[in-house]
């Protein structure tokens, strides 16, 4: 008699794949009727809480146009005139070294002197504070051919806590900006209230501290707003204390320096009904520098002594604007503005002399008084956006030097600039018409 014991085991192991398949299945069955349920509950709360966003497109602009926010600035670490292009493609900041030496006078400070945008720099590009054009960095012709196209004292009035945003235009500059510079354009925007204030906000408060390693410095700043939509205001204040920056180097360190600098801001603008906006800014920045270094004789070749230096740079200004919006058949906007400037760069250096190496004290000084106004129309027809303006200013610059005790016929420095007065006057008149290719 034949006996199979395989019989019961396939039967055992059939009964076990038929029960898996059947749990397999109806767990399928059941995600399956859950995802529905699912789906359709997610369709129905899709269609109950469906919200629609709608906000401008943005505008494009021809040219090579890049603007820099406050929280940008904050994010990037920028807390001087150079460390704002820090990450800026093509962009950086030129300078001068302290000391004196070969072309360089022991009297001239060290510092940054402009930036410099695709290869062009210096006075080749421009720098405005809410439209007001900076001082040209002045040049040392004076310490012979080697001080030739070099600068002593640049255009650092700049304190980045101040601003509210930062336009820089690479190249060409557009006709809006009232400038003469050829390389591109630096524009620093100061905070207001209406970036901080709006309809159900009146007032604001913002207080930030930080620390840089890398000179030693600390920054305190305070901004405050307050007001409704007819009269408003805003009030910035930045106090900042450093050191000497770092260059890591193994063999010559930093000459030593002590910096401190103070800016503040206050800014009023009265709203009396919606065509007209009047807005009032004074801002003033004051930095105080004390450094001491080696000076070289004519050569270049040996030490003949210490120069201990101490520098003062303040600048301030006042601005009246008006926004005009009557949006008429003829006029859409005019937005006019008288503005004055007043900045010192002031050197006071004991040094010896190259001849006698006797000590000696020079006081070298820059200052420019500026007056000006600034007016441009806007007019909106069809595709055609008509705009036009015009700008005129005055500059009178005095470049100061002397020398204590009064110094013999073979060491007497001669003054670097001679005191000048300039004009500026220019309009423009312009089309830009829109149209969309794929319409």
């Amino acid at each position: 008699m034949y006996n199979s014991t395989q019989s019961t085991a396939w039967f055992k192991k059939s009964l076990l794949v038929t029960s898996l398949l059947t749990a397999i299945y109806q767990t399928s069955a059941g995600a399956a009727d859950t995802t529905a349920k699912t789906t359709s509950s997610a369709s129905t709360d899709d269609s109950s809480e469906r919200m629609t966003v709608t906000a401008p497109a943005p505008l494009l602009k021809a040219g090579s146009e890049h603007s820099i926010g406050a929280q940008e600035l904050q994010d990037k670490g920028a807390n001087d005139f150079g460390s704002i292009m820090r990450y800026e493609p093509l962009i950086s900041a030129t300078g001068a070294s302290g000391g004196s030496g070969n072309g360089k006078s022991g009297f001239d400070r060290g510092g940054y002197t402009g930036y410099n945008i695709r290869g062009m720099e210096s006075n080749r590009v421009g720098i405005d504070v809410d439209g007001i054009a900076q001082p040209n960095a002045t040049g040392r012709s004076y310490a012979s051919r080697a001080g030739l196209n070099t600068f002593g004292m640049g255009r650092d009035y700049i304190d980045p806590y101040m601003y509210g945003s930062i336009d820089i235009q690479s190249g060409a500059t557009s006709t809006e900006t009232a400038n003469s510079a050829i390389g591109g354009n630096v524009s620093f925007r100061p905070k207001s209230a209406d970036d901080y204030l709006h309809p159900g906000k009146t007032s604001a408060f913002g207080y930030r501290s930080g620390y840089d390693s890398s000179d030693r410095s600390w920054h305190n700043g305070v901004t405050i707003a307050g007001g409704d939509e007819t009269l408003r205001g805003i009030f910035v204040y930045s106090r900042r204390d450093g050191q000497e920056t770092e260059n890591n180097s193994g063999t010559v360190d930093s000459y030593p320096a002590n910096w401190h600098s103070d800016a503040f801001m206050a800014s009023g603008i009265w709203q009396p009904n919606d065509e007209h906006k009047f807005t009032s800014t004074f801002d003033y920045y004051h930095k105080t520098n004390h450094t001491h270094y080696d000076a070289w004789d004519s050569s270049g070749n040996s030490v003949i002594g210490t120069s201990n230096q101490t520098s003062q740079t303040r600048r301030w200004g006042l601005s009246l604007k008006d926004d005009w919006m009557p949006m008429n058949d003829y006029i859409d906007s005019v937005s006019t503005k008288v503005y004055y400037q007043h900045t010192e760069a002031h050197d006071w250096t004991y040094m010896p002399d190259s001849v006698t190496r006797a000590m000696q004290t020079v006081s070298s000084d820059y200052d420019t008084d500026t007056w000006g106004i600034q007016s441009a129309l806007a007019k909106s027809i069809g595709r055609h956006d008509l705009s036009a303006g015009f700008n005129a200013s005055t500059t009178k610059t005095q470049r100061p030097l002397t020398q204590s005790p009064t110094p013999s016929a073979y060491s007497q420095i001669m003054q670097p600039d001679a005191d000048s007065r300039g004009y500026i006057v220019a309009g423009f008149l312009q089309d830009k018409i829109n149209f969309d290719l794929d319409g």
